[in-house]
């Protein structure tokens, strides 16, 4: 028996329509021996209309009470699946995140998975039926209702994958695949058949939305081989695994740019290097874009979406902020070896000399420019005809 784990996200459900092409493609597709589980996201908005919900009663709405609100966007997601699948002739059952066994910490609105106890889905397989998943939500070790953050239904799909030992998880979204750049910004940019692990990783951690960086750190953890597809077309998209695919055609120690991430709308807080701080960091459940410290100070970045919550959360525990800048973002080159290659960046410096480039650093397998967020689009397009263009 196989085990396949394909997870729908927002888009892919977002109209009654939607849901059942899902359920057609799935009957059309299965095969016999094949046990299935999927895990759906909200319909598309839902969350962010049961945030501004939750946002014209109160300014700064209990953590604890917003998981319970937006966990009924997957509630209703599941049970509309599962519904159109038996409408297809199948047997399907939906479950929510805690009926499924995701246990997580206590931490409310950013949890983390502490173990997965999924013997109720193991126990619907073995009748044949489909298993339909609320993503994104769990339950915590004090039996509290807890989500995972945004893009936690990437993180639910493979954290069961590895808990099953799913053959293949497959990821349907919007887009046929991983690209070389957001597709919906550089026209040229071009899909790719296949990505490693570490490669996926770095795209996921600097900005690029089609893998949320989590489900990737349970797939490359676990090797479980990840395949990013199109909910509107079914067709093969971008496979991640640990397989080197070598092209003989290429200079074997060539320092070359896989892909470029990119990320727009953020606000940099400027904090005291003090004892306080460091505590307060130490209990930060906020996601964080990104941090540096240097010269006695802690810059933290954080999407602009998220200002008012994280200014009153740094205000309410007494953390003088010493500056605040909005309206920054960041265009993230990806590639082995490239950082420490002067000859990319002294052309990068060429590229981008009116771009208003606040700082340039690096890490083992990233160069990572950043900027006014306005300057990013034309910047990103200029850089990737450089180094990915059609013609490299």
């Amino acid at each position: 028996m196989s085990i396949i784990v394909k997870k729908f996200g927002g888009t892919s459900v977002g109209s009654i329509e939607r849901i059942r092409n899902i359920a057609k493609q799935i009957a059309s597709a299965h095969r016999p021996g094949e046990q299935i589980v999927l895990v759906v996201s909200a319909m598309a908005k839902t969350t962010d209309e049961l945030f501004a919900l939750a946002y014209q009663i109160s300014g700064h709405p209990s953590r604890r009470e917003t998981d319970m609100l937006l966990t009924a966007g997957e509630r209703i997601s599941m049970s509309l699946l599962s519904l159109a699948l038996q409408e297809e002739g199948f047997s399907a059952i939906s479950f929510t995140g805690s009926q499924s066994g995701i246990i997580t910490d206590t931490s409310h609105g950013n949890a983390r998975i502490i173990r997965v106890n999924a013997f109720r889905i193991h126990e619907e397989l073995d009748k044949g039926n489909i298993v339909i998943v609320a993503g994104f939500q769990g339950v915590s070790t004090l039996k509290e209702i807890t989500t995972l953050g945004r893009g936690g239904s990437d993180t639910s799909a493979v954290a069961l994958a590895c808990y099953l030992k799913a053959d293949k998880c497959e990821i349907f979204t919007d887009v046929d695949g991983v690209f070389t750049a957001d597709p919906r910004l550089v026209k040229e940019a071009r899909k790719l058949p296949w990505i490693d692990y570490e490669t996926m990783l770095a795209l996921a951690y600097n900005g690029s939305k089609v893998l949320h960086p989590r489900a990737v750190e349970f797939a490359y953890k676990y090797q479980i081989p990840v395949e990013i597809k199109s909910s509107f077309t079914f067709a093969a998209g971008t496979l991640m695994s640990d397989r080197y695919f070598f092209d003989k055609g290429n200079d074997m120690e060539e320092k070359k740019i896989s892909a470029i991430a990119h990320k727009q709308h953020l606000t940099r807080f400027t904090i005291h290097r003090t004892d306080q701080a460091v505590e307060l960091l130490a209990g930060l459940t906020f996601e964080v874009f990104k941090y540096r410290i240097a010269d006695g100070m802690i810059y933290l970045y954080f999407e602009d979406k998220n200002y008012s919550e994280t200014d009153h959360y740094l205000q309410s525990r007494g953390i003088e902020v010493v500056n605040v800048e909005r309206g920054i973002g960041f265009v993230i080159l990806v590639g082995i070896g490239i950082n420490l290659d002067m000859r990319i960046m002294a052309r990068l410096m060429e590229l981008t000399a009116d771009d208003e480039i606040r700082s340039i650093t690096h890490s083992d397998k990233t160069i990572e420019l950043e900027m006014p967020s306005d300057r990013v689009a034309e910047c990103l397009l200029r850089i990737h005809h450089e180094f990915i263009g059609e013609n490299k």
